[in-house]
């Protein structure tokens, strides 16, 4: 647990001194419940709103933010999907040009 979330979770909030690390990411809760993930620099503007911090992440690089917000993102295509008829799929009609 960083320093940052222990201050993102004390009521009321007092800003840390230090900046955060640009790769650690809050979930963060909405009143209605709903959660996100997002950047632990934005901390003050979403605790502001209502929302309260239920945990962070370390996200290193994009392949860590996809997997952490949308998890299965990273899986192969499901079957049928593959390939489409935009991208010449064997078995696809040939187009031929009009004739002249």
């Amino acid at each position: 647990m960083s320093v940052f979330l222990t201050a993102a979770q004390t009521s009321p909030y007092v800003m840390p001194t230090a900046t955060p690390p640009g790769d650690l990411f809050f979930e963060y809760a909405k009143p209605d419940g709903t959660s996100f993930i997002a950047t632990a620099a934005n901390a003050e503007q979403y605790l502001r709103l209502g929302y309260t911090v239920s945990g962070e992440h370390t996200l290193n690089d994009s392949d860590d933010w996809r997997a952490a917000v949308s998890p299965g993102s990273q899986l192969p295509p499901a079957s049928g999907v593959e390939t489409t008829e935009a991208t010449a799929t064997p078995g696809a009609m040939p187009q031929t040009p009009p004739a002249a």
